[in-house]
Order: C-alpha cells, then structure tokens, then sequence
C-alpha cells in the first residue's frame, strides 16, 4: 500500500478552522430508519447494530491516541448531521452515510476515512466532496464510486482496524460464533469437534424499545459494544462472524478471524484483500487454524492520516 493509497493527503484541500474546536466522535440515533419504528409499533422493540458504536469506540480511541482530552471530545448524531447547530467540530466522518446527513454544516470540518455511501448518495453531493477530496473510503467499491464521479478517493479501511492489539493471548481461549441479522447457518457443521466443543455463541445486536434512539441509549449501546470487544479480546482463541465491524475490530486486536457470508458484498472488499471471505460454496476449504492479520502498516496509516487531516485544518 503506497504512501499516496495510504494517506490521500498529496491533492488535500482544508479549510482553516475556528480556534481550539471540538473533536467529534459519531454517534446513531437511527432517526430516519422509519422501517425500525414499524417494528417497534409491530413487535414491542428492534435490534441495532453494535457495529456502529464500535466505530465510536475506534474515533475515541484515536483522538485520544492524539492527546486529545476527553472533554474536547464530543458526539455528533449522524442521522441528524444535517442539523448540527453545535460547536465547530473535526468529525471523523467514518461510517455508512445516507442522504439525510446532507448537507453538512459549514461547522462540520470532515475528515474523511473509512467513509461508505451508495451510489445516489455520492452522485447528489459530488461538489461536496470535491471540496473535501481526497476521500479515504472504507472499500474498494466506494472508492471506485467517487473515482467515476471525478472525486480524487483511496481506499484507507474501517478505522476499527486501528484498535490497538491485545497484549496477550488467552490461556484457554475459544471459538466465538458471533452473528448478528444474517448469519449462513450452513456453516456450522463444517466447525471441526475441537472447537465446537469449546465455544460461545454471541448475538452482536442490541434490543431497543424507543424510536429514534434516545443519547441514553446511544451510550448504553457503546458501553455494551464495549464490554463484547473485551470479551473478544480476553477470551477469543478464533472468531466466526459474518460481520464486518466483528472481524475488522477482532484482526486489528491481533485475533484470528474466520470471515464468512452468505454471498459477496462490496462492503467487505477491503477486508477481501487481507483475510479470506468464505461462501457457502467454500466451507468445506476453510482454514480452521488461521493465523492473526498484521495490521500494523493499516493502523498506522489510519493514524497518520487524521494527525494530518488535524494539523492541516
């Protein structure tokens, strides 16, 4: 990965910022994803994605790797973003965006990586980001789709692969099965006795009875996606997961990941490029002894990039 893939940083365009601003850290309030209210007023509550706050989890950690203080440290709502009327505020704009989120406050200075948005999303705010270009985006797919748009992009990864690596290795560590809405089934009986034996089986999704998500919960979900990557981190000797931000958290912690889906997703083409994505097609030739990802060169990037993003704001 070149320096110029890496950081994006030769064709950067900032703008200069106010004094000694705010440093923001993402948080899901889900205000405009109207199918979770149906089914709240259907079933009595909905699950959210703990995937999200380990994104909060991973800005958190970074600004602080910054030496940035944790009263500098604010959230910034991405499904109200449009309405910021806030501080200014260094966003680490790192998630799955929609169009509600545009058009951003002038208060908002992005930096951008780990950046994901369809493709009507990027074609309805091409100027936007052309002022902000270049754009580091989570996957090869983004990337290409700012690129045919004329938006200088590379591709920088999840910043969840910059989490710090686990010191040390579990003494009787175990397989974690670890899904969430989908998993392929398919691939349980293909699990060697060895681990099988000797696992635990994690629903990485959090119950919610409100709509939107209150900043009460919003908290909740971030303490409890915290307290799962401890478990990950302390007890894992593999995980199974078909979610991205289970194996992106789990191989930058230093933990063999077994990565499978029920068919190919875009959303996982740079997660492709360091650690298999297995189908149902491919169960039978999994690796059941992999070994951990160096994420070492990514996290630094990753790292780079914002201290430079920050400096040049």
């Amino acid at each position: 990965m070149g320096l110029r893939t890496a950081l994006g940083l030769k064709a950067a365009k900032f703008r200069k910022r106010s004094p000694d601003p705010k440093f923001g850290v993402l948080s899901f309030g889900y205000e405009n994803f109207f199918a979770f209210d149906e089914k709240l007023q259907r079933d009595g509550s909905y699950d959210i994605n703990l995937g999200d706050n380990a994104q909060s989890i991973a800005a958190r950690q970074l600004w602080r790797e910054l030496l940035v203080d944790d009263e500098q440290i604010i959230t910034v709502n991405r499904d109200t973003l449009s309405t910021y009327s806030g501080p200014p505020c260094l966003l680490i704009m790192n998630a799955v965006f929609f169009q509600q989120s545009f058009p951003v406050p002038p208060a908002i200075h992005p930096i951008f990586v780990g950046f994901r948005a369809d493709a009507d999303v990027i074609s309805h705010n091409v100027a936007y980001f052309k002022r902000h270009e270049p754009i580091g985006c989570r996957d090869v797919a983004t990337t290409a789709c700012m690129m045919s748009h004329g938006i200088d992009a590379f591709t920088s990864g999840c910043i969840t692969l910059a989490l710090p690596p686990r010191i040390k290795e579990p003494t009787d560590g175990r397989l974690l099965v670890v899904y969430g809405s989908e998993f392929p089934s398919s691939v349980l009986p293909h699990i060697p006795t060895s681990l099988s034996e000797h696992c635990q089986i994690i629903y990485h999704r959090l119950p919610v009875a409100e709509f939107p998500v209150s900043r009460r919960t919003q908290l909740l979900a971030e303490a409890y996606e915290r307290y799962l990557l401890d478990i990950y981190r302390e007890t894992a000797a593999i995980v199974l997961t078909s979610l991205h931000h289970v194996a992106a958290p789990c191989m930058a912690m230093g933990i063999p990941v077994i990565l499978c889906r029920l068919a190919k997703d875009d959303r996982f083409s740079f997660l492709e490029e360091l650690t298999p994505v297995y189908t149902p097609d491919q169960f039978s030739s999994i690796n059941w002894s992999p070994l951990p990802v160096d994420l070492s060169v990514v996290r630094e990037n990753i790292r780079n990039l914002i201290a430079e993003r920050r400096r040049l704001s």
